[in-house]
């Protein structure tokens, strides 16, 4: 009996890890999905800022070139943080698929 109580518990167990490795497949994938989505919002803006720099540069506008390459700046730290999440998050899932396979 006491066997019989240790496998359906080792059962349950299994099953609960089980999902919860799939849960954090899916967490890893929304995060992916998340952080890519922000990069490619990042260099859409970092694209724009070379744009105004440049502008208010031949313009001659100083002050305004200025504040833009301070913007630039913000932005492409964003994007590098922003990639250094997306390889994180890449990592991260890659792993977790290991596992799961191994599991099974």
């Amino acid at each position: 009996m006491k066997r019989l109580a240790a496998l359906v518990g080792a059962m349950v167990c299994g099953c609960t890890l089980t999902a919860f490795a799939a849960q954090d497949i899916q967490k890893d994938k929304r995060d992916l999905k998340r952080d890519t989505r922000e990069l490619k919002a990042d260099r859409k803006d970092i694209s724009t800022d070379r744009k105004d720099v440049k502008d208010d540069r031949e313009d001659g506008n100083k002050a305004e070139a200025r504040k833009d390459a301070r913007e630039l700046k913000r932005d492409e730290r964003d994007a590098k943080a922003d990639a250094k999440d997306v390889k994180h998050d890449r990592k991260d899932l890659k792993q977790d698929r290991r596992q799961r396979r191994a599991k099974r």
